[in-house]
């Protein structure tokens, strides 16, 4: 727009200031709709995000919802749990559910069928150990792993409770249990 064409147009929001002009333009057609759609997603947002009446998605019904889902998940954990003493489950569930998940999370592949090792993994039979004695050593290799070695951590596949079943599993059914075609023995021996 030219000069002349500026001075001509009577606009009475227009006001000078230092020589420059401001005039009264409308915005452009596409930012209007950009602002129209954020005025819309912004509603449909808060109906969604914090709800309405009714629609039972405010903060209250949403905290009575979980505790409601948490207080069953504890009931049924408690009959689960019914043949044990504060929550710790006597040996033969222990050994048993272990054993199940030895088979479930594929520990077979690397330690065999009957924790006799093979090509991949240590014999879990035997008095001989790679990395420690103790439950504990074995509870930190399941959990972290060794990828070095190609044992592959299991903290975020299992819970700490699982962890020590299996670790349970192997040392209370496992070791010394002596199967065929067992791999040779590694490591340190324990006594």
């Amino acid at each position: 727009m030219s000069e002349e064409n500026i001075n001509n147009v009577d606009d009475s929001a227009s006001h000078e200031y230092d020589g420059i002009k401001e005039l009264k333009n409308p915005a452009p057609f596409w930012l209007f709709l950009l602002f129209i759609g954020t005025i819309g997603f912004s509603l449909f947002y808060v109906i969604e995000y914090f709800g309405y009446p009714g629609i039972k998605k405010d903060q209250v019904s949403e905290y009575s919802k979980d505790t409601a889902n948490i207080a069953a998940l504890k009931t049924i954990k408690g009959s689960e749990n019914s043949s044990t003493a504060n929550g710790i489950q006597d040996d033969k569930q222990m050994i048993a559910a272990g054993a199940k998940l030895f088979n479930e999370k594929g520990c077979i592949a690397c330690h065999g069928m009957n924790g006799e090792g093979n090509a991949i993994g240590p014999n879990l039979t035997d008095n001989f150990w790679l990395n420690g004695c103790k439950e504990e050593n074995l509870i930190k290799i399941i959990t972290d792993g060794k990828p070095e070695k190609g044992m592959t951590s299991f903290k975020s596949a299992m819970t700490t409770e699982q962890i020590k079943q299996v670790a349970n599993f192997i040392l209370k059914s496992l070791a010394g249990s002596n199967p065929a075609n067992a791999k040779a023995a590694q490591g340190d021996e324990c006594k």
